[in-house]
């Protein structure tokens, strides 16, 4: 399992995570939730024309930009 660190105002993890507590869910269980909505969504719209792998070839450039110093203090996890 990868380690995702993302940036968001304090105000809006505040409410997420008050919101995910009230219906008893972790932090990274919801956002992982979110993610799979999402991604399934995005699969649909695409159509079945574009598998997984394709996609991610396409993006792979994308990725580049993850690849960061800050970061690697996660690899290790």
């Amino acid at each position: 399992m990868s380690v995702m660190s993302i940036r968001i105002p304090d105000e809006k993890r505040k409410k997420l995570k008050a919101i995910a507590s009230l219906e008893g869910k972790s932090m990274s269980s919801l956002v992982s939730d979110l993610i799979d909505d999402y991604v399934n969504e995005a699969m649909e719209r695409l159509g079945e024309e574009h598998d997984l792998a394709e996609i991610m070839n396409v993006s792979e450039p994308s990725f580049s930009e993850w690849d960061n110093e800050e970061d690697e203090v996660y690899n290790d996890l």
